[in-house]
């Protein structure tokens, strides 16, 4: 396994589809359905490969998800500890703290990673969109000032999600994006988004999720590529249960050898701002 496929970029990923799953930002009257909020998961090991030496896994990811009126802020922290039969351990956390224009034209954020209590990487920057038929351009100010051209098209989280959850309502997934988050090495990757089935108001909820039970939902699967890869194969997949309030009650996440499940905990709702 490579280290871009390994837990620590894995689980920035993690955090970009919690972004996926929970912030919908829909434009005009269509925003009063989505619900700002804090959401904390624990996480778990659920299955293992069978040449995989992973033992336990468990943590938890706190999501935050505020309406900044002009823009959406975006903060999510993972801490993920994986225990191996030879006796190694990993302890890994991840912060990310994002703002996206609600038109979808700019982004700024900031990436910080530790492993076994040491800080390993953080990165901050801010990007702006070309356009559909134009290439955009982000801007790093950490761990080194450079620059990155954006391939045409490439939209940000937020302009993803709202993608994402229409094309999910018009049955019109699959749905094939490049997107920027800033994380890896160039910020940006192809995400595929396969709908496995809808669920109707009410059907299979969790203990916490009975808030939603008036809300529709949809059972997604997401594939992460880098779009440099001519392979084919993704370096991720994660499968998550996303509502049309822009909750998302759990996640799987594959990291190959061994799969974490991450359930809903705590769900608190914020106020709308006053703008």
């Amino acid at each position: 396994m490579s280290d871009r496929t390994g837990p620590g970029t894995s689980s920035v990923k993690f955090l970009l589809a919690a972004t996926l799953a929970a912030v919908f930002a829909l434009p005009s009257a269509a925003t009063s359905q989505i619900l700002p909020h804090r959401a904390i998961y624990d996480l778990n090991l659920s299955k293992t490969q069978a040449n995989s030496n992973v033992t336990q896994a468990r943590g938890f990811f706190e999501f935050e998800w505020e309406d900044a009126c002009s823009g959406w802020t975006v903060l999510h922290k993972t801490r993920l500890k994986v225990n191996y039969s030879d006796g190694r351990h990993l302890d890994f956390g991840a912060s990310h703290k994002s703002w996206e224009a609600k038109d979808g034209t700019s982004y700024q954020f900031f990436i910080k990673r530790d492993y076994n209590g040491d800080t390993v990487e953080e990165i901050r920057g801010e990007a702006e969109r070309g356009g559909e038929d134009l290439a955009g351009t982000a801007r790093y100010s950490a761990p080194e000032e450079r620059e990155v051209l954006l391939p045409k098209g490439a939209i940000f989280p937020t302009q993803h999600s709202l993608e994402l959850l229409k094309a999910a309502e018009q049955e019109a997934l699959p749905l094939w994006r490049v997107v920027f988050d800033g994380s890896g090495d160039d910020g940006f990757f192809g995400i595929s988004a396969a709908l496995v089935r809808p669920l109707a108001p009410g059907e299979d909820l969790g203990e916490v999720a009975t808030a939603m039970a008036a809300e529709p939902s949809w059972r997604v699967q997401l594939a992460f590529f880098d779009i440099s890869n001519q392979t084919g194969a993704p370096e991720q997949e994660q499968a998550l249960r996303i509502f049309a309030n822009g909750v998302v009650d759990e996640l799987e996440l594959d990291y190959g050898d061994f799969v974490v499940k991450a359930r809903l905990r705590e769900l608190k709702p914020f106020d709308a701002p006053d703008c």
